[in-house]
């Protein structure tokens, strides 16, 4: 393989790619989804072996040796090497930690490669150099491709995505069970050459060419029919039934003789092999596209899901916003223990007669009422009481929108899945009313401020403040209120009589027009307020949903970048 070859520009368009994918996880996954084993498998091809071969051409050979239970992996990695570096039989060390063997003075360059050497510093493989390993290649024996435990089969999946060299042995009894052939398939779909050891043949010499004639039917019909190194016949070994060596714990080395001369003659050969990792990352760059198209699909349905899950949340939180604005526009909070314990304050009949007396005689009224020993307190429970009616009935409202929007959910399987992991979902968020407390202050606040900025009178608001920004505020909140249930005037007085009179006090002291503009500024505002504390709240559930993920199109144009800089990697090497 030349070290001349410049990948820097493959290397960038990679890591673009893999940035992409491992950011394009599924917000709305149904059961049996397989998008998720999908982007997985994507992330680690261009991880852990596209960007590391791609780094470093010249970095050894990765050969697997993949197969089901009891095929005889372990055994033959033993029988090449003629000694125990990898234990067999059905439950081995190796199921959870496989073996990589290499040649004396080749851990370094294995190491330096990056391909698989992410697992190794994680301690997830173990290294073991024998002086009959064969040099320039790293043998791994992995786990059962058929093995009970699903992190076995994830971890041979791994390795498959990441050799550039498949060595996979089979028995006599076994070369046609389904799940192999899974492997294998995916095998032909990465491009990875293929070496094939057929195990336990039979001893006489007719049923044994029966068995493999047979075999190299299945894979010819596959499609496996030049899958082998350089492009060539599938190679297919075959080993007798009983030709082990208890001594080692292997395969009879003269039974193996014919893979331990393959492997010992593409060792030797430096253009075989480049030839092999060149075939095998040709395989892999020419797939990308065919694999990235699957996830892109996989984020276009994601979206249908999250878009159908969103509106499901959207139409909840909506409907119980809008019956919240009817409770205002109908005078709720006018006819509460709000109004009740205000009037007990001011004074209807106090506040009626002190309006007709003139401007100066209801300042001094008001000085006398407000005094900050037996004003501020009464101001500021009357605050409170109007704060624990919107809040309790936003509560409930929100309450409500939840369980409805969780009820929609739960009717989709994606939504269930969500809903499992989130049960507080199915009824208002623990912070809301924390929150509501903290907007309706800021709303009162900004109420205040109108009523300073916009009156007409600076002395006679002068003189208000002067009582404490809190009278003003409460005041103001309570014409508010009227003015949202749509009453004005005589309708007012029947409704909610206090209000008006707090209505008829603002403009006495600031001008008509000044506080119509202002109540309904704020009266537009709190309406605002009350949607946002809902919109907060519903954020629990769109916050799951949020798309995080590139869009399916980036995806796809990534892989094309991808490709367009792999074949002119491939033509330099092709011309090297």
């Amino acid at each position: 393989m030349p070290t001349a070859v410049d990948t820097t520009a493959l290397q960038a368009t990679l890591a673009r790619l893999a940035g992409l994918v491992a950011a394009a996880v599924p917000r709305a996954p149904g059961p049996g989804d397989q998008s998720q084993d999908r982007r997985r498998r994507l992330a680690w091809q261009l991880d852990d072996y596209l960007l590391p071969r791609v780094r470093d051409l010249e970095a050894p050979l990765v050969c697997i040796l993949l197969g089901s239970t009891g095929a005889g992996k372990s055994s033959l990695l033993n029988g090449l090497v003629r000694h125990q570096v990898s234990p067999s039989g059905v439950v081995r060390p190796t199921t959870m930690r496989p073996v990589v063997l290499l040649a004396p003075g080749q851990t370094d360059a294995f190491m330096a490669g990056r391909v698989l050497a992410a697992l190794a510093e994680a301690d997830r493989l173990q290294l073991v150099v024998h002086e009959r390993a064969f040099p320039e290649i790293a043998l791994v024996d992995a786990p059962d491709v058929d093995s009970v435990e699903a992190a076995n089969r994830k971890a041979a999946d791994e390795l498959l995505q990441a050799a550039d060299l498949c060595l996979f042995i089979t028995t006599a009894q076994r070369y046609a069970d389904a799940v192999p052939w899974e492997f294998l398939r995916r095998a032909k779909a990465r491009g990875v050459p293929l070496l094939v050891v057929v195990n336990r043949l039979p001893r006489r010499a007719a049923d044994r060419e029966a068995v493999l004639r047979d075999c190299r039917r299945r894979f010819e019909e596959a499609g496996f029919g030049h899958a082998g190194p350089g492009g060539r016949d599938l190679p297919l070994l075959g080993v007798v039934e009983g030709a082990r060596d208890p001594a080692v714990d292997g395969l009879d080395p003269a039974a193996i003789e014919p893979v331990r001369a393959r492997l010992a003659d593409l060792s030797a050969d430096a253009s075989a092999l480049a030839a092999v990792k060149a075939q095998a990352l040709r395989g892999a760059l020419a797939g990308l596209p065919a694999t990235v198209d699957e996830v892109a699909r996989d984020l276009e349905a994601d979206r249908l899901r999250a878009a159908a899950l969103r509106a499901a949340v959207e139409r909840a939180y909506a409907t119980e916003h809008g019956r919240l604005q009817d409770r205002l526009a109908g005078g709720d909070f006018l006819r509460g223990e709000v109004m009740r314990s205000w009037q007990e304050f001011v004074g209807v009949g106090d506040v009626s007669r002190w309006l007709s007396s003139g401007v100066g005689r209801v300042r001094s009224w008001l000085a006398r009422r407000f005094q900050p020993a037996r004003g501020a307190p009464e101001l500021q429970r009357t605050k409170e009481r109007a704060f624990d009616e919107l809040v309790a009935a936003l509560v409930r409202h929100a309450d409500v929108a939840a369980g409805n929007a969780a009820t929609g959910w739960a009717a989709d399987p994606a939504g269930a899945l969500l809903l499992d992991d989130h049960p507080g979902l199915w009824g208002h968020g623990p912070e809301l009313e924390a929150e509501a407390r903290a907007l309706l202050t800021e709303w009162l606040g900004r109420l205040t401020r109108m009523v300073e900025e916009r009156g007409q009178s600076r002395r006679a608001f002068a003189f208000v403040t002067s009582l404490g920004v809190n009278a003003i505020g409460v005041v103001a909140m309570l014409a508010v209120f009227a003015h949202s249930a749509g009453l004005t005037g005589g309708e007012v007085a029947i409704a909610g009589g206090t209000a008006v009179l707090n209505q008829k006090l603002l403009e006495a002291l600031i001008g008509e027009a000044a506080v119509l503009d202002i109540v309904r500024d704020a009266e537009r505002d709190l309406r605002r307020t009350l949607r946002t504390a809902l919109d907060r709240d519903a954020a629990r559930f769109l916050d799951l949903l949020e798309e995080r993920v590139a869009a399916p199109g980036e995806l796809r144009a990534a892989a094309g970048q991808v490709l367009a800089e792999a074949e002119r990697l491939i033509a330099s090497l092709d011309g090297s």
